[in-house]
């Protein structure tokens, strides 16, 4: 896999989750166990929680994606769930969470196993004739995803958005992403609906303004995206950071305390970086 892969993945991903995966009618000869441990109280505006399965990770394409049709049950601490597959082999297995006030964000990862024995890749399985049933253990940990912090500030653009944008996103990180895997396990908030047609755009001085819900903690580096259309996965391109006001160039830091707001944070988004 390739640096970026994941973030971009799974913003497709939730772009849409919406849309019916259809697998064939013919029954499916492999089975996924999985008992999902919690921690914690969910927060009250959890809408529901699903389980999700990668045959290639990310995936090439989202049919290649399966994931449990309804929530699994969210008044118990220990719960049991089922998902029937082919025989093959599977790169990841996640739990996401989704709540009842705004689109799902890419941080609401509840559960992501990752290997140790294989540079902290996620944790796949196989399934085949000698070995047709995987179990496996899910500990999700519900403080992940109360947000009780927030940041807020503004994006400005050095001219407007090329004709062949897909996606422009603001993304916080609890640390620098450098491998693949992290620029998910790392992510406390993204926002991928800047762009000229938001309502928190201002055509006058080319700026978006955004606010992101994050745990509280540490913020390492916060980035502004950017995908054009048709564009693979790994090519996404990083047009500005939120820099270190003692050291431009270098990431800005933030340290968020519970209910505290990080506002008046600005980032430079330079369109030279689409086309040097």
């Amino acid at each position: 896999m390739k640096k970026g892969n994941t973030l971009l993945f799974f913003v497709f991903f939730i772009l849409t989750l919406t849309c019916t995966v259809d697998h064939g009618l013919a029954p499916l000869p492999g089975k996924l166990i999985v008992t999902v441990a919690f921690r914690g109280t969910p927060p009250d505006n959890t809408e529901g929680i699903y389980l999700n399965v990668a045959p290639e990770f990310p995936p090439h394409a989202i049919n290649e994606l399966y994931h449990s049709p309804n929530s699994l049950p969210l008044d118990q601490d220990t719960v049991t769930t089922e998902l029937a597959l082919p025989y093959g082999h599977y790169d990841a297995v996640s739990l996401w969470w989704y709540n009842k006030e705004t689109e799902s964000n890419l941080a609401d990862v509840l559960a992501l196993p990752l290997d140790p024995h294989n540079n902290l890749e996620p944790m796949g399985f196989d399934l085949s004739d000698t070995h047709p049933v995987h179990e496996m253990v899910l500990y999700a940990n519900w403080n992940r995803v109360k947000r009780d912090a927030s940041i807020k500030g503004k994006v400005y653009f050095n001219g407007l958005f090329p004709e062949d944008t897909q996606i422009t996103a603001v993304a916080a990180y609890a640390k620098k992403p450098e491998a693949d895997v992290q620029f998910l396990i790392w992510l406390k908030s993204i926002d991928f609906s800047v762009g000229e047609t938001s309502r928190s755009w201002n055509a006058d001085e080319l700026s978006y303004s955004f606010s992101l819900p994050v745990t509280n903690g540490y913020i390492n580096y916060l980035a502004v995206f950017w995908l054009k259309e048709k564009a693979g996965l790994t090519d996404y391109i990083t047009l500005g950071i939120y820099e270190d006001p003692e050291n431009p160039g270098s990431p800005g830091k933030l340290s968020l305390a519970e209910n505290a707001v990080a506002d008046s944070i600005y980032i430079y988004a330079d369109w030279s970086r689409v086309n040097p």
